[in-house]
């Protein structure tokens, strides 16, 4: 399975090969303390994803333009009494790398690739309804050219 390949592979990367982004959850106001950053594309994210807010809360990267298709489908799954059990995470290809739900006064890191294709990438909370004011920005700029020897 070439995905539990890359996935094994990115939990055994050293450190140094990894940038590590925080963000969290500012208190009381449904919002991520950071709105936009920037990641070279190919290169290796970790989140440390922390929530001091009193709900649950997540944290999806999607594909570039897919904010509404993702938000409104997260909404839908408020009527189906199992979306809790998928962490409210619509099953779509648009989501590109997700956390669970995390509860108050938690943390979670989530480590991933970034896509190759440069551009804006949006990133949302899929807790329905909080999308709309619960979202940035992950802009991808081309990697860096690799050192010739």
């Amino acid at each position: 399975n070439k995905e539990k390949v890359e996935s094994d592979a990115l939990a055994r990367m050293p450190a140094n090969r990894v940038t590590t982004v925080k963000i969290g959850v500012i208190k009381n106001e449904m919002k991520y303390d950071i709105k936009n950053f920037t990641a070279a594309a190919g290169s290796v994210i970790e989140f440390e994803f922390s929530n001091p807010d009193f709900m649950q809360h997540n944290l999806l990267v999607l594909q570039k333009g897919s904010l509404n298709k993702v938000g409104e489908a997260a909404d839908k799954l408020a009527q189906d009494p199992k979306a809790i059990e998928i962490n409210y995470i619509p099953k779509m290809p648009e989501v590109l790398f997700a956390t669970k739900l995390i509860n108050p006064n938690e943390a979670i890191k989530l480590r991933f690739r970034v896509p190759a294709d440069t551009g804006e990438y949006p990133f949302i909370c899929s807790f329905p309804g909080h999308w709309r004011i619960m979202n940035g920005t992950m802009t991808v700029t081309p990697a860096p050219p690799r050192p010739t020897r």
